[in-house]
């Protein structure tokens, strides 16, 4: 068997800190400045941590997506990679998680392969086994028309993988004429350069896969992911975010899936939640390699200007945004509180009915280690009190994460 292009250590990484550390080399690290007039500088490129397995594979009807939502609360890694084999950067994201986590949601991306037709502009024409380097998964391949504005057709590849608490997901793509095939020689190109990195988190297959998070515990990630606070803290009926079955609430579709959540940084060890319930939270903790990246982090969701999209599709604003210094313990940073107002409903057009629904975000940092929590919930006609325990719960938080990492 041919050794892999990356470094292959005898053992598995057992911290988020150490898978960071085996690819740093490797990193897409670009930084975009071309709002930096503007303050607004962009860190380098890395998907979401939160978002689901084989994103590409999204079925109209969702099923069986919120299966392939990734784990929460757990160290993890997030990156673009430079590899030789491929003119793309290989887009990798790794979770330390339970086995058995890992294995069910290697499970829920093979069957999630079967969902891809059911959007006709996609093809799915390969799916296979995975099993090199102690990883087993599967990898899949689909390709695409109008991959790019002049109308060529692109493929993507992506292999998810586990080898034991380790779960994996590395993609790549490239594109093609239209009318054309996906060339063999980059699907195996790209799967070479996927099975080097997966080899070198992994150690040799002849090592012990490491069992759970519990083993890293003295790793920064690890002790802010054990330091989290459990969901009941925040209110009622709070679970996690990839527990939920009867959708998201009212007050989440506020604001929901605006920049105010951009918090990923590539190639940094991180920790992310997101809890759903009698209100929604999302807690971030990133540790950047550098202060000064540290704080492009910290301010950049703090920056959002108050404009969203409510549930109809109406454009709200939020009302008397505010945005204070704060310090608490060893962070120092800012919090930013708010309030939306919801459009009228239709059948109260006095305005009588309106409802708000109240923000609190706070963006501190510790050195180079960053906190970014969101708090927002349903405020009546009145949110002032509203904001005051939203506020309370984030200071708390802050409070529990002083101890960890």
């Amino acid at each position: 068997m041919k050794r892999p292009a990356l470094p292959m250590p005898e053992d598995a990484a057992a911290s988020a800190e150490e898978i960071a550390e085996r690819l740093r080399a490797h990193v897409d690290d670009d930084v975009d400045r071309r709002l930096g007039d503007k303050g607004i500088i962009y860190a380098p490129f890395a998907m979401s941590l939160d978002t689901p397995l084989l994103r590409w594979c999204w079925p109209e009807h969702e099923l069986g997506v919120e299966e392939r939502l990734a784990p929460e609360g757990v160290p993890a890694y997030t990156g673009r990679l430079h590899a030789e084999e491929v003119a793309r950067p290989l887009e990798v994201r790794f979770w330390i998680t339970s086995p058995a986590q890992a294995g069910d949601l290697v499970a829920a991306a093979r069957r999630g392969t079967e969902q891809c037709d059911d959007r006709p502009e996609y093809a799915l024409i390969e799916v296979a086994d995975f099993d090199r380097w102690g990883w087993r998964g599967v990898q899949a391949l689909v390709t695409t028309e109008n991959w790019t504005e002049q109308g060529d057709s692109g493929a993507r590849a992506t292999i998810v993988a586990a080898r034991g608490a380790l779960l994996a997901e590395v993609s790549w793509e490239w594109e093609f004429e239209a009318g054309g095939v996906p060339g063999r020689p980059p699907l195996h190109q790209g799967a070479a350069a996927a099975r080097s990195v997966l080899a070198a988190v992994g150690g040799a297959p002849s090592g012990p896969a490491p069992s759970g998070p519990e083993l890293s515990d003295a790793a920064p990630a690890a002790s802010m992911a054990a330091a989290l606070p459990p969901p009941s803290v925040y209110g009622k009926d709070m679970t996690p975010w990839t527990a939920r079955r009867d959708g998201p609430r009212a007050h989440e579709l506020v604001c929901g899936n605006s920049l105010f959540e951009e918090t990923t940084y590539g190639g940094a060890p991180a920790v992310t939640r997101r809890l759903i319930g009698e209100v929604s939270v999302r807690e971030d903790v990133l540790f950047v390699p550098d202060e000064q990246s540290a704080e492009w982090v910290r301010t950049g969701p703090l920056g959002w200007d108050g404009s969203c999209f409510s549930d109809e599709d109406e454009q709200s604003y939020s009302i008397n945004p505010r945005l204070e210094p704060l310090t608490q313990g060893p962070w120092t940073g800012e919090i930013k509180t708010f309030a939306v107002q919801r459009p009228d409903p239709p059948h109260r057009p006095d305005g009588a009915d309106r409802r708000f629904v109240a923000h609190v975000a706070v963006g501190v940092r510790r050195g180079t280690t960053v906190v970014y929590l969101r708090w927002q919930g349903p405020a009546g006609t009145d949110p002032a009190a509203t904001l005051r325990t939203g506020r309370a719960a984030l200071i708390r938080t802050l409070g529990r994460l002083s101890s960890g990492g």
